[in-house]
């Protein structure tokens, strides 16, 4: 089975609602971690110009990325330069860990 790796990164406002919708979907994990960035957006009103963000990464089976890819675009779509980026990677190898078993 072929994976893709979407990594989204989005204002924190938006977090819960684009977690409801990814286990609307079916999504059967994600990870979630504070960031803190910029890209076309800056924040001029503080110093360094950064906004506090969220960054989702999900791994998935290659056929089911660009609708998780879809469904946080769609979720998160203000149409702000702050509204955030997602990207959709390929995963050479993947491996639940509970599975593992040594090589001989």
């Amino acid at each position: 089975m072929r994976y893709r790796k979407v990594t989204a990164m989005f204002p924190s406002n938006s977090l819960k609602q684009v977690e409801d919708e990814l286990l609307a979907i079916g999504v059967p994990g994600m990870t979630i971690s504070k960031t803190h960035g910029m890209g076309d957006y800056r924040n001029y009103f503080i110093d360094d110009s950064m906004i506090d963000c969220s960054r989702l990464e999900v791994f998935i089976e290659v056929e089911r990325a660009r609708v998780v890819a879809d469904t946080i675009a769609r979720t998160v779509h203000q149409g702000l330069a702050s509204d955030g980026i997602i990207a959709i990677l390929p995963v050479e190898e993947f491996m639940h860990i509970k599975d593992f078993k040594e090589s001989e």
